[in-house]
């Protein structure tokens, strides 16, 4: 499910690259690093902002674990593929609705063929 996830974000964004002013778009962008596993274990070597940045939503998101079930499958199969849920403080967390965005598309991702 994770690659038809990452298959899925990737047809999303070509869909919509036209509309990069999009909302929507700009929030598909921000997931593009957790489909791409060698630049994610990069940053981490690298202790660099994105990695934090990556780590700390996937901490956030389990709080829409219950609330969308395909969050839970998400998080297991991130953590499958070595993704770290970290809390970092010294990061200025997500506002919640933005968060929650980003989940609605990863559940939307998750459970569709996106034409592609």
């Amino acid at each position: 499910m994770y690659r038809q996830f990452c298959k899925n974000l990737k047809n999303f964004l070509v869909i919509n690259e036209t509309e990069s002013e999009n909302y929507r778009y700009k929030i598909g962008k921000e997931l593009e690093i957790l489909t791409n596993i060698d630049l994610y274990n990069q940053a981490r070597e690298n202790n660099d902002l994105l990695y934090m940045q990556a780590s700390n939503f996937i901490f956030e998101i389990q709080k829409y674990k219950d609330k969308y079930p395909s969050i839970k499958k998400f998080l297991w199969e991130l953590w499958g593929y070595g993704f770290d849920e970290v809390k970092f403080d010294s990061i200025e967390a997500e506002a919640d609705e933005k968060i929650e965005e980003k989940v609605k598309l990863i559940d939307l991702l998750w459970g569709t063929h996106y034409w592609g």
